[in-house]
């Protein structure tokens, strides 16, 4: 097969609509669902507010999905948007990104790739799994790891250098 004989093939982004925040409205119906408005002409029922950088920028460019998961449009700054729509957004970003710090592991085992975790967090005790560790868990520098749970529920350890000699134990095994 002679090189005139391969196609080039071009991968296309996918391109997003970046919303004017001042015509950007959230607000809750009767069940407690989000809705949004763009201006006057776009309504959309059941939508979810995301950050489409969590760990890197997670004050700036919000990300609003359709029920189908589908990504409506993204907002640059949401200061710009209005009072409201800031406050609603900031509680289901809470919501969506609560993360509590781990503060001790009291147990760590692992069984047949998933590793059980029973810990104390700044919210209280938790227990949770996670499975593929190696994947599950991010070194975010300076010690901070985040790790995410079978349930997309995530943890964070601020410094794991700076936990109890026990904790550091568990996870020299795994970071």
């Amino acid at each position: 097969m002679g090189s005139e004989d391969v196609k080039e093939m071009t991968v296309r982004e996918p391109e997003y609509e970046f919303l004017d925040p001042g015509e950007v409205r959230l607000f809750t119906d009767d069940s407690g669902r989000i809705r949004l408005t763009v201006s006057e002409d776009r309504c959309y029922l059941d939508v979810k507010v995301v950050r489409a950088f969590p760990l890197s920028l997670p004050d700036r460019y919000l990300g609003f999905l359709n029920s189908k998961d589908r990504v409506i449009g993204l907002v640059r700054d949401p200061e710009e948007m209005d009072q409201d729509s800031r406050r609603l957004a900031r509680e289901r970003l809470q919501r969506r990104y609560f993360t509590p710090d781990i503060e001790r592991i009291e147990d760590m085992k692992e069984e047949f790739g998933a590793v059980y975790f029973r810990v104390e967090t700044d919210h209280g005790k938790r227990r949770f799994v996670v499975k593929g560790i190696r994947d599950s868990l991010v070194d975010l520098g300076d010690g901070e790891l985040l790790m995410m749970d079978v349930d997309g529920n995530r943890y964070r350890v601020r410094d794991w250098k700076d936990l109890d000699r026990r904790s550091q134990g568990f996870l020299e095994r795994v970071v």
